[in-house]
């Protein structure tokens, strides 16, 4: 894939940007509506890459319309309709024992399995695009064991659908410093529009376009939306590599790990008293 270059200028600083986090996004309009490499006009990086899908569009519709959505209440207190794909790391405190696939492989595994072939055609436009940024995707990954790619070759560990959400000004804390891919299929929404303060550039999110960007290192949010039409919708698709993931063993071991953490945990729950206070399980002699 061949795209023209096109210079922005940096607006303010990665500190004054840092200063904007958690705080809502203007009422924008779009303002980088065209495919191409957008870079540094001063240092010449590479800001962002914003070009079509080269396919897969309707199949990506279909896909996040049949997938059913949960309620997030996000750091600024707003309940946001959101679904997690590919891997997940253990979080043993919410009963999360091991890593592990997301749930939605299970429950949709049509779906799920579109959206992890979906992440190898991504990283290969990725590739095509810009070389450097796809080998910094590959060394990021390095640490983290091959079982835990959405697919097999994938530049990404896991991914989020995210239906019609106003997200504030943020970076992406939680993921590795690499290159992020979201693809966004939009009906009857106005607004929804992606705004990078440094550059002072608002992406206009188009349907069937993605945008590939570092959101750990730039701040980003999302402009506020608003139906024309009853049935309006807009969801982004984001692919990342998220660094919980490279605590994880084998799917092998934390599978046969996470088994026997639940077990025990039942166990302890089970046997802790009687309901007169006293152990379940007598002291052996001598102890």
């Amino acid at each position: 894939m061949t795209l023209p270059v096109i210079e922005v200028k940096r607006a303010m600083t990665a500190k004054d940007a840092t200063a904007l986090v958690g705080e809502t996004v203007p009422d924008y309009e779009s303002t980088v509506n065209d495919e191409g490499i957008y870079v540094d006009a001063d240092t010449g990086e590479i800001v962002l890459v914003y070009a079509p899908l080269k396919s897969g569009t309707e199949d990506l519709r279909a896909a996040v319309l049949n997938t059913p959505m949960g309620s997030v209440k996000r750091a600024s207190g707003i309940d946001q309709e959101s679904r997690s794909f590919g891997m997940a790391p253990r979080k043993v405190m919410q009963g999360r024992d091991a890593c592990r696939p997301a749930s939605l492989a299970y429950e949709r595994p049509s779906e799920h399995a579109f959206l992890a072939r979906l992440a190898l055609d991504l990283g290969e436009t990725l590739r095509e695009i810009s070389p450097e940024k796809y080998q910094e995707n590959i060394n990021a990954l390095a640490e983290i064991d091959k079982d835990w790619r959405i697919t097999e070759g994938a530049l990404w560990t896991s991914g989020n659908i995210n239906r019609s959400a106003t997200l504030p000004y943020h970076r992406d804390g939680f993921n590795f410093d690499s290159w992020s891919a979201m693809p966004v299929v939009r009906r009857g929404m106005r607004g929804g529009y992606l705004n990078v303060p440094e550059y002072d550039i608002t992406i206009g999110c188009r349907d069937g376009w993605v945008v590939f960007f570092n959101g750990y290192r730039i701040v980003h949010g999302v402009t506020p939306m608003a139906k024309s039409a009853p049935d309006g919708y807009r969801f982004s698709v984001v692919y990342y590599a998220l660094r919980g993931m490279k605590d994880c063993f084998t799917y092998a071991v934390e599978t046969a790990k996470g088994a026997k953490r639940r077990t025990q945990r039942e166990e302890e729950r089970a046997g802790a008293t009687t309901p007169w206070g006293h152990s379940a399980h007598p002291a052996e002699p001598g102890a």
